[in-house]
């Protein structure tokens, strides 16, 4: 990654700003005016679907058009999402709209499904969507203190919670849920370890992975998810890059890449988390990677359970484009 001088002074500026925002509600009050929202209706992000060469992107509003559609109390029920890369100081805010808009939304937009707008849409748009559905979410599920039941309040920006009667540890942040998700390859590094749930699509298989559990870390959540579910030991753990997930709840990937110690390639797969696992070569992912990138509709019509793996936009699909050089 290589940035001008223009855009690193920027992007600290925005940083610095986006801190203040959070911290300061008067602040963050006068900054709602002139900010861009990403609504939601019922959880789905307000998108719009341009020709094949634009894609998906996000439907920013205006303040007006915003407090239109998701009420006068605007600032009471949105969150603030970030400062938009091209600006100084415009904050992007995400807000849930009332009920009965559909209708009324521009042509070539619509409330998306959030595995639609999460695999869609470009990397950082897609951080945007997972970071307003959780926050609205958090705000939407967590509304009272979890040691004494005193009705909780916000931040301006939706990004914290506090409780008036607690006199300790009052204050309350979004839960991250850490997964540790790694592909696994053979001693030799020739074939890699993939697996598939009863959930998944026909034919796919994808990368192992499972919740780091308290007091572990990464590595350790890495070896003992693979022992479990496969029955093999593995060696070095190394990070390989990181995804935020809001499906089913607020979770961040990290993806991780290890090898079968020699003499440990045996699978013994439990039963009650794993449909089945199987070693694949570079040539077999290579073909499955080219197989979807000429018929995407495979992961909802696969009559035929030909092997697929995981879709662009997942972390587990960037894990093996990589492995397999491309």
């Amino acid at each position: 990654m290589s940035w001008s001088l223009r855009r690193m002074t920027r992007y600290v500026a925005q940083c610095k700003y986006l801190e203040q925002l959070k911290q300061n509600d008067d602040l963050c009050s006068q900054a709602y005016r002139k900010g861009s929202y990403l609504m939601f209706s019922n959880g789905k992000p307000l998108l719009h679907f341009g020709d094949k060469s634009a894609g998906l992107t996000i439907k920013f509003t205006n303040f007006i058009d915003a407090q239109t559609h998701c009420g006068e109390d605007l600032a009471c029920r949105s969150v603030l999402l970030g400062i938009d890369e091209e600006t100084d100081d415009i904050p992007m805010f995400a807000s849930p709209v009332t009920s009965g808009i559909e209708s009324e939304i521009e042509t070539g937009t619509k409330f998306a499904d959030l595995r639609t707008a999460t695999l869609g849409l470009p990397s950082y748009d897609a951080s945007l969507v997972a970071r307003g559905y959780s926050l609205l979410t958090w705000l939407e599920t967590m509304k009272f203190c979890p040691s004494c039941a005193t009705k909780l309040s916000r931040n301006v920006a939706g990004t914290m919670l506090s409780c008036g009667t607690c006199p300790k540890a009052n204050h309350h942040y979004p839960v991250i849920h850490p997964v540790a998700i790694t592909r696994v390859e053979d001693p030799t590094g020739k074939k890699v370890l993939l697996v598939r749930q009863p959930k998944h699509p026909a034919g796919m298989y994808t990368c192992i992975a499972g919740f780091i559990e308290s007091g572990e870390s990464v590595e350790k959540a890495v070896r003992r998810e693979i022992a479990e579910e496969a029955g093999i030991v593995v060696g070095k753990v190394e990070y390989f890059d990181s995804q935020t997930w809001p499906l089913p709840q607020n979770s961040l990937m990290l993806a991780c890449i290890t090898r079968a110690m020699p003499g440990s390639t045996t699978l013994d797969i439990d039963k009650q988390e794993l449909e089945d696992a199987k070693w694949f070569t570079k040539e077999e992912v290579l073909k499955s990677y080219k197989t979807i990138l000429a018929n995407p509709n495979l992961f909802r019509n696969n009559e035929g359970n030909e092997f697929i793996i995981p879709p662009s936009g997942t972390i587990a699909h960037s894990l093996l484009k990589n492995w397999i050089g491309l």
